[in-house]
């Protein structure tokens, strides 16, 4: 069972900072070198400074980004820019944000996570790198804090813990803000002891899956490692940092939401016709006309087919569209977790088509070399329109309940097979771990 409790946390002064949204950013893994300056920009007190600060050539081993992310960080907390809470604490955090005409809200938590091995109660779906994890290791030993919460899933088809949320978010959030992309974020301060108690209760027989935040979580458990080597807790001695900040979020709450991400490939030795033959041999394909007004027509088409079969939509320039409808279902190999990959319309692509139908290497589809990616279908064909790529392929978004399949048999998924919406923001909380 995961063992989850509140913490007292370093949130920012909203006695010293007027407008909370200036010092908020996104998840640090998705913030460009424009976006990084722009948030320098925006206030002399934002989250960037401590979750990606800029490197500079006079950079070395005792002055570098996360030393003066360390020193910052003392900084605002001796100066009150940031305070320290009182009391153990849940940050219930909602979300509010506009799709498809729709307006939806994503409910959830924040807490901390006891830090254990993959596979008893915590699972992991996507494989992680090594250069992140010695990035994010170097900025945890240097400001000893959780800087950004790790994003875990649960499965509560009663959803529980809805009736505990009622009567506390009726009461008026004690940060509400709403960003650039009209995502509106509350969020309310939990140290009800009754409450915290039975929302322990309820998450005690459901597994949690991360969904974000992989490399995160892996760093916690190697910074735990690393203290507990010098003479820090054991399993018998529970200290801090043998938690991770965690955001929990019911996949049966109705404002969950996964977006496909679709593929851009750079370029192709092949040219579309050959591509087109090769595809045959495993598609069937059906030549369509898109345009800016068909496109959601098309969309609505390829969401259609994938309740069936596997499908994509292949685009190649100047209007020129593809169904694409997988023929014949991957075999059964009798390793279910290798099954429950296999059958993911992301792996399919990477391997029927990229792989086998494009002659593109593992490698380059890999680390990124020949392939990119993106959440908006427009964008995805504008690329292509531009020249900026040579191709584009539509997917379906691929299904929580994929998700939790394949985490819960040990599986591995591609990368950017998932995007949950909205991300996360960074900066309502932090969490302490010496």
């Amino acid at each position: 069972m995961p063992i989850i409790e509140p913490f007292k946390g370093v949130i920012y002064n909203r006695d010293i900072i007027d407008n909370i949204m200036d010092v908020l950013a996104p998840p640090y893994d998705v913030i460009s070198e424009q976006e990084q300056q722009e948030l320098y920009d925006k206030h002399r007190r934002n989250v960037i400074r401590l979750i990606l600060g800029k490197t500079e050539s006079s950079d070395a081993e005792t002055n570098n980004r996360y030393t003066r992310a360390a020193t910052t960080l003392d900084e605002w907390l001796q100066d009150g820019i940031l305070t320290r809470l009182n009391k153990p604490t849940i940050y219930l955090y909602a979300q509010d944000f506009v799709l498809n005409g729709k307006t939806l809200r994503r409910t959830g938590f924040i807490c901390r996570v006891k830090i254990e091995e993959y596979g008893n109660s915590i699972f992991a779906h996507e494989k992680t790198l090594a250069g992140p994890k010695i990035d994010r290791l170097k900025l945890i030993r240097a400001c000893e804090m959780n800087l950004s919460p790790v994003f875990g899933l649960y499965t509560d088809k009663d959803r529980m813990l809805d009736n505990l949320w009622k009567p506390v978010m009726r009461a008026k959030a004690d940060f509400s803000t709403t960003d650039s992309a009209g995502v509106s974020h509350f969020m309310w301060f939990v140290d009800d002891k009754d409450i915290i108690g039975k929302v322990k209760g309820l998450l005690i027989d459901h597994p949690v899956v991360i969904a974000d935040g992989h490399h995160r979580y892996e760093t916690a458990k190697n910074y735990r490692n690393e203290r507990r080597k010098h003479g820090g807790s054991s399993n018998d001695n529970i200290e801090n940092y043998d938690y991770v900040m965690m955001f929990l979020a019911n996949t049966k709450d109705q404002g969950f939401t996964v977006l496909p991400t679709h593929r851009l490939v750079k370029e192709a030795n092949l040219d579309t016709d050959k591509i087109l033959e090769c595809l045959s041999v495993n598609f069937h394909v059906e030549e369509k006309t898109l345009t800016s007004n068909t496109l959601p027509t098309l969309l609505d088409e390829l969401a259609s087919a994938g309740k069936s079969v596997v499908s994509f939509i292949f685009y190649a320039g100047g209007g020129k569209a593809f169904l694409l409808k997988l023929k014949k279902n991957p075999e059964r190999t009798g390793d279910p977790a290798e099954d429950a990959v296999k059958k993911l319309d992301v792996f399919i692509l990477e391997e029927k088509i990229f792989v086998q139908a494009m002659e593109i290497s593992r490698e380059a589809v890999t680390n990124k070399q020949a392939v990119g990616f993106t959440s908006e279908a427009k964008d995805a064909i504008a690329a292509v329109d531009s020249k900026t790529v040579k191709y584009a392929f539509l997917l379906n978004y691929t299904s929580v309940h994929s998700v939790m399949d394949v985490a819960s048999k040990g599986g591995i998924m591609p990368q950017k097979s998932t995007y949950f919406y909205p991300k996360l923001i960074t900066g309502l909380v932090f969490n302490p771990v010496n």
